[in-house]
């Protein structure tokens, strides 16, 4: 059986073939012309106008290279070395196919990064609840958020990733530890460390880079989250850099919005294929001016950077361009009678009907936000 992503490059290549070959000729993302001299059956042969070398591409290869592309939503030249020994001319048909749902990142030497748009939202908190596993995928979803911390070292989770066709993002769970230490200690305002002394053989730096040297290379597995401190951007990068030595595992880096703009600058130039923005969740009930101010100086310098929202699920997540996001919060009709809301199409939420059930709320709210991944509007994101 095809899957989605498969599906979608055909259509997607087909459609390209169709405009081509009316126009005889595309643009690549740095606006070098390239003629079209033949699309047949089997594949498209090209000659460049720069410097006028002839090449051929199979369209099964072009297909698989899109079909990556749906997959990661994201891609450099290099990543495609495996479909052609043309590598930089499929990049361009890739580019151009993609060119209208798509924004560009410029990297250093000339080279880009595709990113496509709309956002890629990962449920989570749902690392033992094969339940709602079952209806992500029923729903059309594919990828998930899994918690390091709430997996408490059990490898189950990679049997319902196998089972339910899902692929995990890993956190750590310093969020997690971050709460858990909010309600022990009551009080409003506290400066909190990543780990106290008594969780220190529960959670360590050690212990994670063991899980992920143990996964870094699972085909379920797309990559992992370091630990981020809330309110500390100086530990958040210590331990960032402790876990890139103990591990080789594909690591995405956390900028805290308590930290400055210089330092994404920082990380920015690194040319990541994902940078996680956290810190911002304990602002989001009663801080939201607070809130989008960050995210206002944050879209605006880095319009084209691949950002995850650490923890986002609100109508924020809408109305700025970020790569993907990550909640719990389509879980929230659980909690009490009072999160009992569903989501407008514009990602502001209203109460649900009486008449719905937990369960059908938790399946709206997550198919409007597995259908962010789809509002791949073309020149301004708007959901």
């Amino acid at each position: 059986m095809k899957n989605n992503f498969t599906i979608n490059a055909r259509t997607v290549e087909r459609e390209f073939k169709r405009k081509v070959m009316k126009r005889g000729y595309f643009l690549t993302a740095n606006g070098y012309v390239n003629h079209v001299i033949d699309y047949n059956q089997t594949s498209i042969v090209v000659k460049t106008a720069s410097k006028g070398g002839v090449f051929e591409i199979e369209r099964t290869k072009i297909r698989k290279a899109a079909s990556y592309v749906f997959f990661k939503r994201t891609a450099i030249r290099e990543e495609l070395e495996p479909y052609s020994n043309f590598t930089s001319a499929l990049f361009g048909v890739i580019q151009s196919i993609f060119r209208h749902i798509s924004r560009v990142q410029r990297l250093k030497y000339g080279l880009v990064r595709l990113i496509l748009n709309g956002v890629r939202f990962y449920p989570s908190g749902a690392e033992r609840d094969p339940k709602i596993l079952r209806m992500i995928s029923e729903l059309g979803g594919k990828f998930v958020l899994f918690n390091y911390y709430s997996l408490n070292g059990s490898l189950k989770f990679l049997e319902y990733l196998d089972k339910y066709g899902l692929f995990a993002l890993i956190d750590s769970g310093s969020f997690s530890l971050y709460q858990k230490k909010v309600k022990l200690n009551k009080q409003k305002e506290m400066q909190l460390e990543l780990l106290s002394d008594s969780e220190e053989d529960e959670l360590t730096l050690e212990g994670y880079a063991s899980f992920i040297n143990k996964l870094k290379n699972h085909p379920r597995i797309i990559g992992f989250f370091p630990f981020d401190v809330v309110g500390d951007p100086v530990k958040t990068k210590e331990y960032y850099y402790k876990l890139k030595r103990l591990t080789k595992g594909k690591i995405f880096p956390i900028w805290q919005c308590t930290d400055s703009l210089d330092e994404l600058d920082r990380l920015v130039s690194e040319e990541h294929e994902m940078i996680g923005i956290g810190g911002l969740v304990p602002y989001l009930s009663n801080r939201q001016n607070y809130v989008r101010d960050i995210l206002d100086k944050v879209f605006s310098k880095f319009p084209n950077v691949p950002f995850h929202l650490l923890g986002f699920a609100n109508e924020m997540v809408c109305q700025y361009p970020c790569f993907s996001s990550d909640s719990t919060a389509y879980l929230n009709a659980r909690k009490s009678k009072k999160q009992r809301k569903v989501y407008l199409d514009n990602g502001y939420r209203v109460d649900a009907a009486k008449s719905m059930t937990t369960e059908e709320i938790i399946k709206q709210n997550l198919k409007f936000l597995l259908g962010l991944e789809n509002c791949m509007k073309e020149t301004q994101f708007i959901c």
